[in-house]
């Protein structure tokens, strides 16, 4: 019986990650909501975490579309066999992104903590993730989506996020 608990947690690991993952690209009965706080004062600092938010809200968001997914990840066009892919996925229901803070790194980058949640429930928590600004607009970086595909591939990163296909566009 002691083997069949690891066997059990390694299935439920797997199914909550493919959930995740399918979140990307699945309509949801209940749109995402996003909780934020600013880590800093200033009126910059909030236009910030609000264009932040907005972005990682609208990417997690089971009913946007796989176009608009792709239009707000750095290099979407790169990811976009893998968007369109997910994009039947029924598993993606009820799942959302809570931005719990955004801090700028620079005038074009951010660093962005977010938990992913499934039906209300907590499922990667305190994620690390970043924001980039191309071309005035603020996008989830590709490193960030990138490690989320590489739990999903068990650290095997698909092909878009292989070292040099994943160049940074701003």
């Amino acid at each position: 019986m002691s083997n069949r608990i690891p066997v059990l947690e390694s299935l439920a690991l797997c199914a909550l990650t493919a959930a995740v993952l399918a979140a990307c690209g699945v309509s949801a009965k209940e749109p995402t909501t996003t909780h934020v706080s600013a880590t800093t004062a200033g009126g910059s600092d909030t236009a910030l975490t609000q264009a932040v938010t907005d972005v990682y809200q609208k990417f997690f968001d089971g009913s946007t579309s796989a176009d608009q997914k792709i239009a707000v990840l750095e290099n979407g066009q790169a990811f976009a066999d893998t968007i369109r892919g997910q994009a039947d996925s029924p598993l993606a229901k009820g799942t959302k992104a809570d931005v719990s803070s955004v801090k700028p790194a620079d005038a074009d980058h951010a660093d962005v903590v977010f938990t992913v949640s499934l039906n209300g429930t907590p499922a990667l928590v305190d994620q690390q993730g970043s924001a980039v600004r191309v071309t005035g607009a603020w996008k989830v970086a590709a490193a960030t989506f990138c490690a989320l595909l590489s739990l999903e591939t068990q650290g095997k990163p698909p092909a878009p996020c292989a070292a040099g296909s994943v160049t940074p566009t701003s």
